[in-house]
């Protein structure tokens, strides 16, 4: 009998078709896998780019803020060496004023010398005005009014005045811190008819009482050859005395009283003398006070650069 013939099954149609799709999947999560290396070795790279960018920003940073450090540091020792400038001037100042006041109270204390040698001869003398003026009340030298001539009878104590003005001022001592001594005449409000009024008036009180001591009667005439002792040997002496005028502007009186008082006032009809200072130490002074000001100017700056650093603020 005839029997029929089968076709032979083709390679693979008998494998198990699990075995297919797992090998898929592996196939996928291979894939995957490979995938997922990929893209984490870009972000590694992005992330190693990232890192050597900021490592190098920080860098840069580290050199700015050493540079800045630098400038800090530059300025910290401006800043002391400008500090110490000041402290070196300031002390000069204090060296100066010191040697202002040491001056002015030797010529408080020569003029109230003067005073307590007259006081005991019965000649009355005021120091004034800070021990800077010897006043002459009108009891030790008497001015009619309108007239600038010495009367007869206080021609006694004009020349007790000048002997002892004379005796001070010619020791060096005293003369060395003088500038110039100033024969000061003075007048009280009443109008003078004379030429140039009471200021023509009061000059000529002084110059009427310098003429007495060294002109007519002449009691004392060795006062026209006092001259200064200059500290600077480029400076030439000089006459240590003058005269002066003021009219009625300085009364003896408080200006608030100025306007209670009478015009006719015997005691502001009167002669000052008025010491002042040699100026070498107050023009040095003034010197050093624009020296500190410049460099009060410097250490302001250098601070507001110090506030200007971004760790100060």
């Amino acid at each position: 009998m005839f029997k029929r013939w089968k076709k032979p099954p083709r390679f693979g149609e008998q494998e198990n078709p699990f075995l297919l799709s797992f090998s898929d999947l592996m196939a996928s999560l291979l894939a995957i896998f490979i995938l997922a290396l990929i893209v984490t070795m870009l972000e590694l790279q992005k992330r190693k780019d990232e890192i050597a960018i900021a490592q190098a920003e920080l860098q840069k940073q580290k050199e700015q803020l050493v540079r800045e450090q630098d400038k800090i540091k530059v300025t910290l020792v401006e800043l002391v060496g400008s500090l110490e400038e000041i402290q070196s001037v300031q002390d000069s100042i204090a060296s100066s004023l010191h040697g202002i006041s040491e001056k002015e109270r030797s010529l408080t204390g020569m003029l109230e010398g003067i005073q307590k040698d007259l006081n005991e001869k019965g000649v009355p003398v005021i120091v004034a005005e800070n021990g800077s003026v010897l006043r002459i009340p009108e009891q030790g030298l008497h001015f009619d009014l309108g007239k600038y001539d010495i009367p007869a009878a206080y021609f006694g104590t004009a020349t007790a005045i000048g002997e002892a003005l004379a005796q001070a001022l010619e020791q060096e001592t005293n003369r060395t811190m003088l500038d110039t001594v100033f024969i000061e005449g003075h007048t009280d409000a009443v109008p003078n008819s004379r030429e140039m009024g009471n200021w023509g008036l009061s000059t000529y009180r002084a110059i009427s009482l310098w003429h007495f001591w060294t002109i007519k009667p002449g009691v004392v005439a060795r006062l026209a050859e006092l001259h200064t002792i200059p500290s600077d040997q480029d400076q030439a002496p000089r006459p240590l005395i003058s005269v002066s005028g003021y009219g009625e502007t300085r009364s003896t009186h408080m200006p608030e009283l100025a306007a209670t008082l009478k015009p006719d006032r015997p005691e502001d009809r009167r002669i000052d003398i008025r010491f002042t200072l040699a100026a070498r130490e107050k023009s040095k002074l003034g010197t050093l006070q624009g020296n500190l000001k410049t460099m009060r100017d410097k250490t302001g700056k250098l601070i507001e650069k110090l506030r200007a650093a971004d760790h100060v603020r």
